[in-house]
């Protein structure tokens, strides 16, 4: 459990009064305003001519001189072929004005150790082996920011953090937030608290220059965030080192990123006649068209719409859908059911009250709480309590559904459940969001709904969905952030029989993952949960190897479990599917 504290029981302020209590002036960037990286013409003709097959290859790419010049020469070159250049003379252009980027050095963490202690208390010696090399894997993705980033910043996309990190691997090439989660925990395990340290100050200093983490460390990220797990990997690494005096020096930062949260993403909800304030995904209403590192994509699907504002509302989805890391899911198609699944131009997801993003943020007000009684401040302290109590309770009233025993999304709008399995619904358990006494009794509830979904009736994994869009954040992609989540939901709740389920599936995860590794000698990003070990698929882009969360997610599966965990099933058989590569 990300939370395991005493809980208070102060009287709830009016909802009002909440958050009237947590008001604070500060200053958000606006969405990304470059007219090369996210918006004008010179990257609606790029995107379009599709000089590179992956959209996100353009926006990467760095300056040669500087922005206005470019876009002068831009300009002359519009005129010369009459508003119509080809795709030759766009990739001419191209070749003269930008650069493969240079804003990241490789760099080896200092405190990379490649015989951690935690190999020790892995009984299994071939899973033994196994987590040494996932852990030399921390060696091969560091980088540390170029200088002439800070120097020159708009002739890059990337936005400048100072301090050296780990990358998730493959295209992805800069800091994600979310994503940071996983990759932190794994380096603690791993007992590299500077590496670990480093990062959370990257995404600090994110918060003091722009007022809260975007999506990734690139400018055409700005206007939207990620799920907002600062002030879990603070709790996470006071945890490992506790050092009193670094969380007290940085815990306002944490305080100013869940106020941006308070103001930017608030939503409210009523039911039986009472109104409940809740989260959901919205990104900044003034950035438009397309997403730039998918831009090709965004256009062409958007062209099915009727008109140019139904076309906007779509972009505008499609990077709120983004901002919840699951780019992208039935979970944000308001069409998903069991006859009709939908399409992308089917993503509502601001209208959505999800069940991981609320249970998440009641964790992060509970754990702010936390951090400022162990500074002896027990009036903020008791502030952020009483708005984590509230946010308990309306995750409770408005998510929770009793009769199928689980939580669900909800539809702001139908003002309805979105009663569709996905292992968001295991959150409030692995982030503390439910009341400690409480929580038994809703592992039980979690295991009964569990097993009669039939999500957990597959080798490789728990599916994402069991709705097959042909979506990557659907069935049959099993995601290592999210087996951790419900995992640790199990694990947490104290329930015997939950535990037990816990165990089972960290078991097939490990397995699924030795098996992927020893054949293919790499992490995927995610995993198929129909073939154990083989690669996921759906989406924009082929999958990503590397791969920092699902390192992370290893490494914290077998401390947790690696005195039991074996690569046999109960009788001592080895099992089939991991039988071949042994």
């Amino acid at each position: 459990m990300l939370i395991n504290n005493l809980r208070r029981y102060a009287p709830l302020y009016p909802v009002l009064g909440i958050l009237g209590a947590c008001a604070q002036a500060f200053t958000v960037v606006p969405a990304c305003n470059s007219s090369i990286y996210c918006s004008g013409e010179l990257l609606h003709r790029v995107q379009l001519a599709r000089i590179f097959p992956d959209s996100k290859t353009f926006v990467d790419l760095k300056l040669v001189r500087p922005e206005n010049e470019t876009l002068a020469d831009f300009a002359k070159l519009m005129q010369k072929t009459e508003h119509n250049p080809s795709r030759e003379q766009l990739a001419g252009f191209l070749e003269h004005h930008f650069a493969e980027g240079n804003e990241l050095e490789d760099w080896r963490p200092p405190d990379f150790n490649p015989d951690p202690s935690i190999l020790q208390e892995i009984a299994d010696p071939k899973l033994r082996e196994f987590a040494k090399n996932v852990v030399s894997i921390w060696d091969k993705l560091g980088r540390k920011v170029n200088p002439d980033v800070n120097t020159h910043p708009s002739q890059y996309s990337f936005l400048y953090v100072p301090n050296g990190f780990i990358v998730p691997g493959g295209r992805f090439k800069e800091l994600y937030y979310w994503d940071s989660f996983w990759i932190i925990r794994g380096l603690l395990i791993c007992n590299m608290t500077q590496t670990a340290r480093g990062m959370i100050e990257n995404l600090l200093y994110l918060v003091e220059k722009i007022g809260y983490i975007p999506n990734g460390s690139r400018v055409y990220y700005l206007g939207r965030s990620q799920p907002p797990m600062l002030a879990a990997m603070m709790a996470s690494f006071f945890a490992a080192t506790g050092d009193l005096a670094w969380l007290e020096k940085h815990l306002p930062t944490v305080e100013k990123e869940l106020h941006y949260w308070l103001e930017k993403k608030k939503v409210t909800v009523e039911i039986d006649g009472k109104n409940y304030v809740l989260l959901r995904y919205m990104a900044d209403r003034s950035e438009n068209g397309p997403r730039p590192e998918s831009y090709y994509e965004d256009y062409y699907t958007a062209q099915v719409l009727t008109d140019d504002a139904k076309r906007e509302a779509f972009y505008s989805e499609m990077k709120s859908a983004a901002e919840s890391g699951w780019d992208f899911s039935t979970r944000w198609f308001v069409t998903a059911g069991k006859d009709v699944i939908g399409k992308l131009t089917d993503v509502h997801a601001s209208r959505i009250v999800p069940v991981d993003l609320n249970a998440i943020f009641a964790g992060a007000l509970e754990l702010v709480g936390d951090f400022r009684n162990r500074l002896k401040d027990r009036r903020a302290a008791q502030k952020w309590w009483n708005l984590a109590k509230y946010w308990r309770t309306a995750i409770d009233k408005v998510l929770w559904d009793d009769s199928d025993g689980v939580w669900y999304d909800f539809d702001a709008q139908a003002r309805s459940p979105r009663r569709h399995f996905y292992p968001s619904c295991a959150t409030p358990l692995w982030a503390g969001a439910v009341e400690e006494y409480d929580a038994p009794r809703y592992g039980g509830r979690l295991v009964r709904y569990l097993l009669s979904s039939g999500a957990l009736d597959f080798p490789g994994g728990v599916p994402t969905s069991i709705l097959h869009s042909g979506e990557q954040w659907d069935y049959p992609n099993a995601w290592p952030p999210l087996q951790s989540i419900l995992i640790g939901g199990l694990e947490a709740s104290g329930h015997e029989e939950a535990k037990k389920l816990a165990r089972e599936q960290a078991s097939i995860w490990m397995r699924a993952n030795y098996l992927g590794y020893s054949t293919w000698q790499k992490m995927f990003e995610k995993y198929s949960a129909v073939q154990p070990g083989h690669e996921g698929g759906g989406g924009e882009y082929v999958v990503q190897d590397g791969f920092g969360w699902t390192n992370g997610v290893v490494l914290e599966l077998l401390q947790r479990y690696g005195k039991e965990i074996t690569l046999h099933d109960r009788s001592g058989s080895t099992l089939p599917y991991v039988r071949q590569v042994l």
